[in-house]
């Protein structure tokens, strides 16, 4: 029989799951009704084993650990060394208002 402390240690609940993957709980509850995670009863609420969730979760392609502060920062530098970097949301919506009106004096409206 296996340690409670450890099986404690392995085991998540469904919201942790659904956190980690960067999924809905109802998802993780539809991986547990169909059969593709196990998952066991404590009260009212269901744990899965967290290596059967990661394995779930790579068989599928759509393992999205919680992102590190280092992988934060980098696809934060990626995304303003592209196009239009340097930009702000409004410095883009005034542009493609002015834009739009020069389009609409074009037209003769």
């Amino acid at each position: 029989m296996p340690d409670p402390e450890e099986v404690a240690e392995s085991s998540i609940s469904v919201r942790d799951a659904a956190r980690l993957l960067g999924r809905h709980p109802e998802t993780i509850r539809r991986w547990v009704w169909t059969g593709r995670v196990r998952a066991r009863r404590h009260g009212n609420r269901l744990l899965l084993d967290r290596a059967e969730i990661d394995a779930a979760a790579a068989r599928d392609g759509t393992s999205q650990r919680a992102m590190t502060l280092a992988d934060w920062a980098k696809r934060v530098q990626t995304t303003h060394d592209g196009p239009g970097s340097g930009e702000s949301a409004a410095d883009l919506v005034i542009g493609d208002r002015a834009a739009r009106s020069q389009a609409g004096a074009r037209a003769g409206r």
